[in-house]
């Protein structure tokens, strides 16, 4: 009874149409309630009556990091080390960029065949456009772990599928990579807001994430960012 009852009252946050039980959450979250509102008052009073101002008198510029630090407390980040804004693409593709240039003298980067495909149309683009040789090296999803070696850069994973539900073992796979010098660079696409996540304990170097899909964000909704202090 318990658990019905915080079902119930979690699905009473949520605009859901009567009779309807909503699984899509892969794709887009359902809305919270209160967000049509929030919007109109963004779009009416704020935008409307305050113009440029409102990048001060309604906080704008402060909100990247405002956000991100809401998110944070999803993903196990500490404060300060989430920044919102951009689309997931991007945001997978800064940070393996970063994660490239600190660990100059390696050149692969693994990740699964598994892996969500956008995710590996960004790497393919960023070894285009660096231009420096390096290889994205895919493997079964579970032959990542016997794949890590002192030649890979990049660890560059989804923790879960998003067509089967497996999940990677973040700690594990961190700890193993690190171990080799490796840099890890996580997706949390199809895990933040939906399964516990601990980026600050299980010492993962960057990860990125979608706001619109189990963080109920909404259509257009922008990516987050994390970077390891």
């Amino acid at each position: 009874m318990t658990k019905l009852r915080v079902y119930d009252d979690t699905k009473a946050l949520f605009h859901l149409p009567d009779g309807v039980i909503y699984l899509d959450g892969n794709s887009l979250g359902a809305l919270p309630l209160g967000v049509a509102e929030r919007v109109n008052r963004v779009i009416t009073t704020e935008w409307g009556n305050e113009l440029i101002r409102a990048w001060n008198t309604a906080g704008w510029y402060a909100q990247p990091r405002h956000v991100g630090d809401r998110i944070a407390r999803l993903i196990g980040a500490e404060a300060g080390s989430v920044m919102v804004g951009d689309t997931l693409s991007l945001k997978v593709y800064q940070a393996l960029a970063a994660a490239l240039d600190m660990s100059a003298s390696r050149m692969v980067i693994l990740s699964d065949t598994g892996n969500f495909p956008t995710d590996l149309y960004m790497a393919e683009g960023l070894i285009a456009t660096l231009g420096r040789g390096h290889q994205l090296r895919l493997v079964a999803p579970e032959e990542i772990e016997d794949s890590l070696s002192e030649e890979i850069a990049v660890l560059y994973i989804t923790e879960v599928d998003y067509r089967t539900g497996r999940r990677h073992d973040m700690a594990k796979l961190t700890a193993k990579a690190h171990a080799l010098g490796i840099v890890t660079v996580w997706d949390l696409a199809h895990s933040a807001g939906a399964l516990p996540v601990d980026l600050a304990g299980t010492g993962a170097d960057f990860a990125a994430g979608c706001t619109y899909k189990y963080i109920n964000a909404g259509p257009g909704a922008p990516a987050f960012l994390y970077v390891a202090p």
